[in-house]
């Protein structure tokens, strides 16, 4: 009942009477199945994935989403509901953080990430909802492109393609959705086999340790298992024989069995992992947050700004209307990338923008709380940093 009232809460009880059903004759975009099916193997099982999704999609998540009107040359904040819709609560299940950490993560891992809309009758923005979906299809109906999806194990819904945010990664045959996993997917292969040899080759080596022989004439093969049994509970034992020595009389003789089971060389492994790591265009020193100055400004410009460019660019232009569009209204998805540079770095730039800067800009830089008046512009004759800025930084450190 929870999961049909929150379906109903998110779609309405009404169904659209434009939307195809299932038993409508509807034609599958180019004649052809277009489907975008999440891997379903090792993604999240694997490590190293995991790591470089996470790294990446928490610091996504730290983006900060602005509602602007540029009109008439004149650019304005606009703090409404859709602002507070982005910047707080974008539905009844998530907090802005989770929610950007899920989109972005979906991005990372299947290269697409798509989020539903949620309209009132005005065609006001009250909610986004993050598509869970085991399977998505595309279809052409009516001279309309429809999304079919699934909410985790609810019915099957036709949601229009235009009423849905869809960022992509790469690029896919079809033009619409992100390109392929299988180039991942391989290097999963290749690293879960190594893993497997690993695994093994523990195994292996717990298994015969010895050939234990008897000089005795011919023994019966309870005999010989009992010969065993009592060697292995007096001297193989490590509960029983904690000092590793053993004796045999005369009649008993003990050959160690040497068994070396090839493995994959410290050198295969770092490889495979360093295709992982290629693949979602991130270093080890970002993952483990080792990183210097320049490294975190690479990640910034490959990585997190084409992200936050294109979620600007997807949720400027599935949001708003056309009438509220032509009255410049965006969405610009900000970092403060500075949060990242030294002390000295950040000091040399209030230096010399200072002029171009508040007294709330500078603190920002700095990580620093805004003051009361703070939103004005104070520079003395040798460009030096404002004091109590200067000060709140010290005692930082």
């Amino acid at each position: 009942m929870e999961r049909r009232s929150l379906l109903g809460k998110i779609f309405g009880t009404e169904k659209n009477t434009s939307e195809p059903s299932t038993s409508e004759q509807i034609e599958i975009i180019e004649g052809q199945k277009v489907t975008f099916t999440p891997y379903k193997g090792d993604f999240h099982e694997d490590a190293d994935v995991l790591a470089c999704v996470d790294t990446i999609a928490r610091n996504g998540a730290k983006m900060h989403p602005r509602h602007i009107r540029n009109f008439k040359g004149t650019m304005e904040n606009v703090k409404g509901n859709l602002y507070k819709l982005l910047t707080k609560q974008p539905n009844e299940i998530q907090n802005a953080y989770k929610f950007y950490y899920q989109v972005i993560a979906d991005l990372e891992l299947y290269n697409n990430s798509l989020v539903y809309i949620q309209r009132d009758a005005n065609l006001r923005v009250t909610g986004l909802y993050p598509l869970e979906y085991s399977e998505i299809k595309l279809y052409e109906y009516q001279d309309k492109i429809w999304i079919k999806c699934r909410f985790g194990r609810g019915k099957e819904r036709f949601i229009p393609y235009d009423s849905c945010i869809h960022l992509t990664r790469f690029i896919g045959k079809d033009g619409i959705f992100g390109g392929s996993s299988e180039p991942l997917i391989k290097v999963l292969d290749i690293k879960h086999v190594l893993d497997e040899g690993i695994v093994n080759a523990i195994k292996t080596t717990q298994s015969i340790k010895g050939i234990l022989k008897s000089t005795k004439a011919m023994l019966k093969p309870e005999d010989v298992k009992k010969m065993r049994d009592q060697f292995v509970k007096d001297f193989i034992d490590y509960h029983r024989n904690k000092s590793g020595i053993g004796g045999l009389d005369a009649t008993t003789d003990f050959t160690p069995v040497k068994i070396e089971p090839q493995t994959a060389t410290d050198e295969q492994i770092k490889m495979y992992n360093e295709k992982v790591l290629k693949y979602f265009g991130i270093n080890e020193n970002i993952i483990q947050s080792k990183y210097s100055e320049d490294e975190w400004n690479a990640f910034y410009e490959s990585v997190l700004e084409p992200i936050g460019l294109q979620m600007s660019l997807e949720f400027s232009n599935k949001l708003f209307t056309p009438t509220e569009k032509n009255f410049g209204n965006e969405i610009i998805f900000e970092s403060n990338r500075l949060q990242y540079a030294s002390n000295k770095t950040k000091i040399e730039l209030v230096r010399y923008a200072s002029n171009i800067m508040t007294i709330n800009e500078q603190r920002e830089v700095f990580n620093l709380a805004p003051i009361e008046g703070g939103d004005v512009f104070m520079i003395d004759q040798n460009h030096t940093i404002n004091e109590e800025v200067g000060d709140e930084i010290d005692e930082g450190n």
